[in-house]
């Protein structure tokens, strides 16, 4: 089931009925319009259930309302929420309801677009004219995985929508602009190490080839722009990104989940480095940390959750 969010462009206002029981044409056109959103659940790979994300993942701060132009006549007309009260409206965030000053002949027939949680990015969604503007903004990030990438996440959605046949419209499906990885490791024996040896972090990882650039809009074709890790990054006890098992002191459990963006080409992949413990047939130093690569999905798709559960 999805989790419904409603948001309504100016509820206080419904159908109202003339004296002789009937409902003119004109006074449906002078109503507030409605609308309300959901999120998509997320796709969950390899399975292909679905989840709805944890309440950080669904958790929406602000929000950017676009209602572009259908015909020559009409002006885009646009609206920042964040506050109780903005320009153009009011929003109720104990009931998540937001009310504009807007009739349904105003409205007209629109193609609607809503951008949440978007403050980061607020003055390129300011300078957008045009749904070809929006088509172009994007967020980049240097180092574009978890913590650099976070909650609250982007989304998007839209609908097109005759506000003059109905005012409201209802659930405009809101998707998560970003993937998710979660990757888990059980450790057999010749793995499993105290997490430090002589202030040595023993268990370590990296991101190899992600890419830096978050669109608001899905692409129809997306163009490389990649980062990876420098260095090998400690995995943490219990991090927001890492975290680890222990069992008698010792690792016997790995995992690491980040949030990485769409990518239209194969290449990206997590690296982790542990240590062996076991005895074997050849000498030193041939002991010593090893090395995997887990060669994640050759296009990565948003809002969808990739997990790999694996045995070393």
């Amino acid at each position: 089931m999805k989790r419904i969010v409603y948001i309504s462009l100016f509820l206080s206002l419904f159908f109202v009925a003339c004296s002789n029981g009937e409902t003119t044409d004109a006074l449906l056109e002078n109503n507030r319009i409605e609308l309300s959103f959901s999120i998509d659940n997320y796709v969950t790979k390899q399975t292909k259930a679905v989840d709805a994300g944890t309440v950080e993942e669904q958790r929406i701060d602000d929000l950017y309302l676009f209602l572009f132009p259908t015909t020559g006549s009409q002006t885009l007309k646009k609206y920042y929420v964040n506050t109780s009260t903005f320009t153009g409206g009011s929003w109720n965030s104990s009931n998540g309801k937001i009310s504009l000053n807007l009739t349904q002949a105003e409205a007209g027939n629109r193609q609607v677009y809503i951008i949440a949680n978007c403050s980061s990015i607020k003055s390129d969604l300011d300078a957008v004219a045009s749904l070809t503007g929006l088509q172009s903004v994007l967020k980049e990030t240097s180092q574009p995985w978890s913590d650099n990438i976070t909650t609250p996440v982007l989304m998007s959605g839209n609908k097109i929508h005759d506000f003059n046949s109905n005012f409201q419209l209802n659930n405009v499906p809101l998707t998560r602009t970003v993937a998710k990885v979660q990757l888990n490791v059980k450790l057999s024996a010749e793995h499993q190490s105290t997490p430090v040896v002589n202030s040595i972090a023993q268990y370590n990882y990296r991101f190899i080839d992600f890419d830096k650039n978050t669109y608001v809009l899905k692409q129809i074709s997306k163009t490389d722009n990649l980062a990876s890790s420098s260095d090998w990054v400690a995995w943490q006890a219990s991090g927001t990104v890492s975290a680890y098992n222990l069992e008698n002191g010792k690792v016997t459990e790995l995992i690491v989940s980040t949030y990485i963006n769409e990518r239209d080409n194969a290449g990206s992949a997590i690296e982790i480095s542990i240590p062996y413990q076991g005895a074997g047939p050849l000498p030193p130093p041939e002991f010593g940390n090893e090395t995997y690569k887990l060669l994640l999905p050759a296009k990565i798709e948003r809002n969808h959750w990739y997990i790999y559960d694996m045995e070393i």
